[in-house]
């Protein structure tokens, strides 16, 4: 595993878990930076991205690999919609 860190936007934003929510399907915002666990996230050697407060995976929403598609929390059991990798 990486070291947990935030996701950062160029235009100074976090990657957000809104009201610090813990709930699979919680849609992420991007949102002023705070150092909140909320905003933090694990980049792990199984290719998951997860929140550090609530352990669930950075997923796109119903598996969607659209342009657009929101992203969710999930549950880290399932296919390959989680895993991520970097270009």
């Amino acid at each position: 595993m990486v070291d947990a860190a935030p996701v950062t936007h160029p235009a100074g934003r976090c990657l957000d878990v809104p009201s610090q929510s813990q709930s699979n399907g919680t849609q992420l915002a991007l949102w002023d930076c705070n150092s909140g666990t909320n905003q933090q996230w694990n980049v792990n050697t199984d290719g998951t991205i997860t929140g550090v407060q609530s352990g669930l995976c950075l997923t796109p929403h119903g598996s969607g690999t659209a342009n657009g598609t929101l992203m969710v929390l999930s549950s880290c059991t399932g296919g390959n919609s989680r895993k991520w990798t970097r270009s």
